[in-house]
């Protein structure tokens, strides 16, 4: 099913961005042009290849991260978690997180997360969990972590007593880390109701690799009103404090799939950590 562009709602976790209008950009939006999906409106478009421009790399940076996330969700099904929780779930692209994970795990327990409701509208017409998997839909911010663990939607679909994956993707570096409101405070939170054998994978946009194309592209996603937080290395791995990191420990997807050579082209730190017993 496709959708006309001039009906497609922004993903907007962390933004306080309108959601629901063209004369506003979304990551969702922008992330689904690069990947070649149909759900943007011509701004999206347009702001994507200006960034384009400074960062040719873009396109295929994208493509790696999207990848290894769907690897990792591939891999921990088949060591045996069969929950998720996709926080910032955006637009659907296929294969989606979800359908990854049933076909691993066909009774698996899946809770998608974003605050735009027409997100969950197009989720519902296009992500299909078949029983016994359950799939549910939960409007909610991520930044506000006791609306979301407190939701019907959470309680009645995750059982914390088993491993649940925790996903992050794309969606950290939307949100600003300050002194009242530190992001990794916030992602405390749902790791420390997370049983023992839960993964938590993180996806997090950085100038480390390429500074000054990813920030030129940084400037114009925050002129169009959708903030970008890059964040450096040491930066991002205290949000996996108290967890164990997996080999190769946070890098650039590229690395993690061993697949293409790691140089300018990255564009994002990717990671995957354990909680092991007793933490």
């Amino acid at each position: 099913m496709l959708f006309d562009h001039a009906a497609v709602p922004a993903h907007s976790s962390g933004s306080t961005a309108p959601t629901d209008s063209p004369a506003w950009t979304s990551s969702a939006r922008i992330q689904n042009y690069l990947l070649g999906g149909r759900d943007y409106y011509e701004r999206d478009r347009e702001l994507a290849e200006r960034m384009n421009a400074k960062a040719p790399f873009l396109t295929d940076a994208f493509h790696y991260e999207r990848q290894y996330v769907l690897a990792m969700i591939q891999a921990l099904a088949i060591a045996g978690v069969r929950q998720l929780l996709d926080f910032g779930c955006g637009l659907p692209h296929r294969p989606a997180p979800v359908e990854v994970i049933t076909r691993v795990q066909p009774d698996a327990r899946v809770v998608c997360i974003d605050r735009d409701r027409t997100v969950h509208a197009h989720g519902r017409a296009l992500l299909q969990a078949p029983a016994p998997a359950v799939l549910e839909h939960l409007e909610a911010d991520v930044c506000d972590a006791q609306t979301v663990l407190a939701s019907p939607e959470v309680l009645k679909t995750i059982n914390w007593h088993e491993p649940v994956i925790l996903l992050f993707g794309s969606v950290l570096h939307h949100i600003r880390d300050t002194p009242a409101h530190p992001v990794a405070v916030l992602i405390n939170q749902y790791k420390e109701i997370a049983a023992p054998g839960s993964a938590l994978v993180i996806t997090h946009a950085t100038a480390d690799f390429a500074g000054k194309p990813i920030r030129k592209a940084a400037k114009f996603m925050a002129k169009a009103g959708c903030p970008l937080y890059l964040r450096s290395r040491d930066e991002v791995m205290p949000l996996f404090d108290g967890w164990a990191l997996s080999a190769p420990g946070l890098a650039a997807p590229q690395e993690m799939t061993l697949e293409h050579p790691v140089g300018e082209e990255a564009a994002s730190y990717v990671g995957m950590a354990w909680k092991e017993s007793g933490r």
